[in-house]
């Protein structure tokens, strides 16, 4: 027999035979989470403990992602949001956006105000979410304010973060856009 099929045949029985551990990150757990850790203090209620409710106006989360413009001057995109601004509901935020678009015919840039509203709790494992808003458009050829239109979901990935797929239009639907990207999960719940 062939010196190779036998090397290849006992490196394969070796390792169906070596024992195989499972690797996993390891997750930070904080002193007061660990199992058997004395329970904390109670204390008088604060800010915080109020209901979620309400006007609030703090970096509620925030994402970023990459992806391309698929129609009209199609291009690479790579982008972030800020959530700022919760709307009396923790469900409908105010948004700021800004992507660079990289290809043909040149670099572009786009800065967008949203009004997004997310149609499940941040934690639930997936959240679909709807928008509009308005948006500045400059690819050197074009200087523009528009209307824009976001839609997207967002899967648990981890404690604090999703990963997010999103569809952004611009320019009256003329533009669209694809993007992948992680997002951070409010409180890490």
């Amino acid at each position: 027999m062939d010196t190779r099929v036998l090397t290849i045949a006992a490196c394969l029985a070796t390792a169906l035979l070596l024992p195989v551990h499972r690797l996993d990150a390891q997750e930070f757990v904080p002193p007061d989470r660990r199992p058997g850790a004395p329970p904390a203090p109670a204390s008088a209620p604060s800010e915080n403990d109020a209901p979620s409710a309400g006007l609030r106006v703090e970096l509620l989360a925030f994402s970023t992602r990459g992806g391309a413009q698929v129609n009209k001057n199609q291009q690479f995109l790579l982008g972030s949001t800020l959530d700022v601004v919760q709307l009396w509901t923790p469900q409908a935020r105010i948004r700021g956006s800004f992507e660079v678009g990289f290809g043909n015919p040149t670099t572009s840039l786009a800065a967008n105000a949203e009004v997004v509203y997310r149609l499940q709790p941040d934690n639930t494992p997936a959240i679909p979410y709807v928008g509009l808003g308005v948006g500045y458009y400059d690819d050197s050829s074009a200087t523009k304010v528009w209307p824009t239109v976001v839609m997207g979901f967002e899967l648990r990935f981890r404690r604090s973060m999703n990963w997010l797929l999103e569809y952004h239009a611009l320019d009256g639907l003329k533009r669209s856009r694809f993007l992948i990207g992680l997002a951070t999960r409010p409180g890490g719940d």
